[in-house]
């Protein structure tokens, strides 16, 4: 079995509604689906960009015609199986660009377990767990709003909840993470996300600030590159303290074990080149004793079920995590016959081969965009 065709098929999803975050604001998502063929038999991948955030410097429109024009044809002619040798030859043929190599990985692995006839999550070690806990993200606003929105989230069970800091004044982020934790009640677990737009003093004294609220975990609250800083945080702060923007690659993630400047690792496929190398950090991470936060940015079916599966096979992958998928999170539609399930508060491994999700052709159609 051989690999004869690459699609390369760029989307454009709408948010439901627009999402601020301290870094900008978010109104629709500019992704990437590959389709690997071989034969009869196509494995699928996504990958999920954010240029300019979380340390991201590929857009749609750099990553498409790098797959088509370099990747390609790497992977042309080839058996899917040579899965070791395909990405050493990707990296031989573009140093970096992980959210390019993100789709085409993580499509290799679905054509893979396509081919063997079974669930992704059984090439990845077996499934330790059938479910992955879910946290609800609120973007920054009026606090009467973020707290409504935190009530609807325990309505449809939720039991974890993410708050993104940031404001303009630290007294705002107060009130806000106040109205939230006032909203959901003492025994829903709450985190907060800075996208990294603090220095050190400031996240110091705000955390400090927000310890009676009884934070889980506060994320990237400094800078991606100040791992001094967050070694500090986690001497003094007294809260768990987790890298997302920090954390993109293994190497990386040696350091922030070396650096003693991670108390989780953040993980989301597209950041770390896809399933190949998130093997890798998750690896350190068990070497270090550091569970792993499982998330996603937002995406399709697609790039969420590939989630899904690896997680569900990775046993320090512990806590609950972010599935911004389709409609079911943040995006107004998308892209698959059967939505992955996401249902009281968990995100539920999709049954099949492969990662279990068929692509609607009308609504792939629907959302390609021209590149």
């Amino acid at each position: 079995m051989t690999i004869d065709r690459v699609e390369v098929i760029p989307i454009r999803l709408p948010n439901r509604i627009p999402l601020k975050l301290a870094t900008g604001v978010l109104e629709h998502q500019d992704n990437v689906i590959v389709r690997l063929w071989a034969g009869r038999l196509a494995g699928l991948g996504e990958t999920q960009p954010l240029e300019g955030f979380q340390g991201c410097t590929e857009s749609q429109a750099t990553i498409v015609p790098l797959i088509r024009e370099r990747l390609a044809p790497v992977l042309i002619g080839r058996s899917p199986f040579e899965v070791e040798r395909i990405v050493r030859d990707m990296e031989a043929a573009i140093a970096g660009s992980p959210y390019a190599k993100a789709a085409v990985v993580d499509a290799l692995y679905d054509l893979n377990a396509k081919a063997y006839g079974v669930p992704l999550h059984q090439l990845l070690g077996g499934l330790y767990r059938d479910r992955i806990p879910v946290v609800w993200t609120i973007g920054i606003q009026d606090r009467r709003r973020m707290a409504d929105e935190a009530r609807w989230a325990l309505g449809r069970g939720f039991r974890l909840v993410k708050v993104k800091i940031g404001s303009a004044h630290a007294a705002e982020d107060i009130e806000n993470v106040a109205a939230v934790r006032d909203a959901v009640g003492p025994e829903v677990g709450l985190r907060v996300d800075a996208n990294g737009v603090f220095g050190f003093d400031q996240a110091l004294a705000l955390l400090r600030d927000l310890s009676p609220f009884k934070l889980e975990l506060v994320e990237q609250p400094l800078g991606l590159g100040d791992l001094d800083g967050m070694a500090r945080l986690i001497e003094l702060a007294g809260v768990p303290i987790m890298p997302d923007e920090s954390l993109h690659s293994p190497e990386s993630a040696l350091e922030l074990v070396r650096r003693r400047a991670a108390s989780i690792f953040g993980m989301k496929l597209a950041k770390h080149g896809g399933i190949y190398a998130a093997q890798r950090i998750a690896a350190i991470a068990q070497a270090a004793s550091l569970p792993i936060y499982p998330g996603g940015q937002p995406g399709t079916s697609v790039g969420s079920a590939t989630a899904a599966h690896f997680y569900a096979a990775t046993w320090n992958a512990s806590l609950g995590g972010d599935f911004h998928v389709g409609p079911a999170g943040w995006l107004a539609d998308d892209i698959v016959k059967r939505p992955l399930v996401v249902k009281d508060g968990y995100a539920f491994v999709p049954d099949g081969v492969g990662i279990g999700v068929e692509v609607d052709e009308t609504r792939l159609a629907r959302y390609t965009v021209g590149l």
